[in-house]
Parts: structure tokens; C-alpha cells; sequence
């Protein structure tokens, strides 16, 4: 019996030396960092008097894809366009992207590749350089770069952001144009976590009035192509300051925008349950984009053999299921509860 003991004993000590060293080298690597999501959103006057600048942008910064659109406008100059983002980095105080100037800008800067540095700091300021290759000016993006042409924003404002991405429902960001009398501008990133954690901001510019003020939205919801999410004008703005605002942007054509008033809690209840703007208005100019991740609708779970409140129909298309799930519908086929139980728990 002892020789036995001691065999075992020195077997599982042999083995206990096989296992000991990879144990310990997992023991001592560092955990995979959160993913995150970084915006980037302005509406910014660059400069005073007769070479004023007007900068507009909203961005994403994601490891699956950057993606934004710049405005940008210097009056003096004749010089006007919209582009498309085609990189992107973020932070909490601030943001680098490029974009290619398009080709319905005028030829003298039609081609350049610009790239911005923008800094949320007090005051925000913006910057900028050509870059002579589009791989030089992603790498002005990705390492950071000292700009030629530097500014203070001296009306407007910019917000620059990152944050982990778990738990993100979905996200929208537009740069969009919109009304003929007043004309009117919106910039916003939002971003959709559910009930509790929702964040973002719009830069709202009246052009007519002027004017331009700068907003959180607490509270986001984010489906089927369309986005909602609400704010309260701040103060400095006479009768608008304190107002509630529920936005609803949606992808079509054209994308569309617009609002309602109503006070601070209905404002919410609006953009969680859906609604009707009272103002709305087809996009003239610029874009938004609505990217929905996953929905959540809540869930039932219980041990049941039918029920008059359990009941199924078949659906023509995935598109139709989808839809009945969201906005309700009545079973073809319905049952009467006969035993057991269920449970229906919304977040």
C-alpha cells in the first residue's frame, strides 16, 4: 500500500510540474480592453470679421469603421461643400479626422486633403493642414500632428467624447440642413444603452434668427431606421431657455427631422414610447445616419401549456415579424392557460 502512495504521490508532484508554469503565465496576462465608441460633433464659427469660417461636423469613431460628414463654408472666399470623413479619433478632449475636399467645391481646393484638430477645452479651438497623400493624412490622424492653420472658435461650439460600447442598443449622428424660413441646422450624436445610460449632444443653429446653442440629451431610442432622443435648450436663449425639445430623425428619401415641445418628463415619456413631431421637415442638406445594434424589448420566461394570453400567427417576411413584434398584433391562433405559468418582465 505504501509503494503505491508513493507512486501516486510522485506522479501527481510530476504532473503538478507540467501544469505549474502555463498556469501561472495566464495568471499574468492582462485583460482585453473594453471596446469603445468615440464621437466627435460641432458647430463652430473659426475666426471675426471679414475671414470667418463656419465649421460643422458629426462623427463616429469605431474600430469597426470610422464614419461623418464635415460642412464647412468661408463666405469671403466662395468656398462651400460637404464631405465624408475617411478616418476618425476621438477623445474626451478632442478629435483629429480627414476628409478629401469634393469635387463641387471650387477647383482651387477641389482635391486637397484636409485634415482637423479639434480640441474641447475652454475656449475650443480648431486646426488644420493639407496633407499631401491620403495615407500621410491617416497617419496625421492616428499619431496626432502639428497644424498650419489654428483658430479659436468664437461662436458655437464643438463635444468630443469616448466611451465602452457594451451594452450599446445603437447610435445616430447627422449633420444636416433643414426649413427654408426659418433655415435651420442640426449636429447631434446620440447614443442608445437602454433605460439608464443613454448620452449625447446637439448643436442646434437657427440662421434666420440667429440662433446657436449647444444641448445633452439624456434620454435616446434607437429602431428600425429611425431615432429619437430629447433635450432642454439652455440658458442665455430668452423664451426658448428651459424649453424641452423630443427630436425624431429618420433615414429615407429624403431623411427627415423634427420636433416637438413639451415639458421635460413628457419630452422622455415621448421618446421612449414613439411619437409624431408637430414640426417636421425633409433633409436639404448634409446627411444623418441611424445604425440599430441589437433591440431590446424586454422578455417572458415561464413553464406553460397554452393560454386566451398566449398565441402565435405566422409572419409573410422576417420585415413583418419584426414589425408585429414591435407594434403589436392579434394571434391567429390563440389558447387558454391550463396549467403553469408565465412571466413577462420589461427593463
Amino acid at each position: 500500500m505504501r509503494k503505491v502512495l508513493t507512486f501516486m504521490s510522485a506522479f501527481l508532484l510530476g504532473l503538478s510540474g507540467l501544469f505549474m508554469a502555463p498556469v501561472m503565465a495566464m495568471a499574468d496576462s492582462a485583460p482585453s480592453p473594453a471596446p469603445t465608441i468615440g464621437c466627435a460633433v460641432g458647430d463652430a464659427v473659426l475666426g471675426t470679421g471679414g475671414s470667418v469660417q463656419h465649421l460643422t461636423f458629426s462623427m463616429i469613431d469605431r474600430s469597426s469603421g470610422d464614419r461623418g460628414t464635415v460642412s464647412y463654408t468661408n463666405a469671403s472666399a466662395a468656398i462651400a461643400y460637404n464631405a465624408s470623413v475617411m478616418a476618425v479619433a476621438a477623445s474626451n478632449s478632442g478629435a483629429r479626422f480627414a476628409y478629401t475636399i469634393p469635387s463641387t467645391a471650387p477647383a482651387s481646393v477641389s482635391g486637397l486633403i484636409i485634415v482637423w484638430q479639434v480640441k474641447d477645452s475652454s475656449p475650443d479651438t480648431a486646426a488644420f493642414s493639407v496633407a499631401a497623400t491620403a495615407s500621410r493624412a491617416l497617419t496625421m490622424v492616428t499619431n496626432g500632428f502639428t497644424p498650419s492653420n489654428s483658430y479659436t472658435v468664437s461662436s458655437g461650439g464643438l463635444d468630443t467624447a469616448t466611451t465602452s460600447s457594451t451594452g450599446l442598443r445603437g447610435y445616430t449622428f447627422g449633420n444636416a440642413a433643414f426649413g427654408t424660413s426659418p433655415r435651420q441646422h442640426l449636429a447631434f450624436a446620440v447614443l442608445d444603452y437602454g433605460p439608464t445610460m443613454d448620452t449625447g449632444v446637439a448643436f442646434y443653429v437657427n440662421l434666420d434668427m440667429p440662433v446657436l446653442y449647444e444641448a445633452a440629451t439624456p434620454v435616446v431610442r434607437v429602431a428600425y431606421g429611425q431615432a429619437r432622443f430629447d433635450y432642454t435648450i439652455p440658458a442665455g436663449f430668452g423664451g426658448l431657455s428651459g424649453l424641452s425639445l423630443a427630436r425624431k430623425v429618420a433615414n429615407g428619401t429624403p431623411d427627415t427631422a423634427g420636433f416637438s415641445v413639451a415639458s421635460s418628463a413628457t419630452a422622455a415619456a415621448m421618446v421612449n414610447a414613439g411619437f409624431t413631431p408637430a414640426y417636421a421637415y425633409g433633409i436639404t442638406g448634409g446627411d444623418l445616419t441611424v445604425v440599430q445594434l441589437y433591440v431590446l424589448l424586454g422578455h417572458a420566461t415561464g413553464g406553460v401549456w397554452f393560454g386566451p394570453v398566449v398565441g402565435f400567427s405566422v409572419a409573410s417576411s422576417l420585415t413583418a415579424a419584426r414589425w408585429m413584434v414591435l407594434h403589436g398584433f392579434t394571434p391567429t391562433n390563440q389558447y387558454t392557460v391550463t396549467h403553469g405559468n408565465l412571466t413577462v418582465h420589461m427593463p
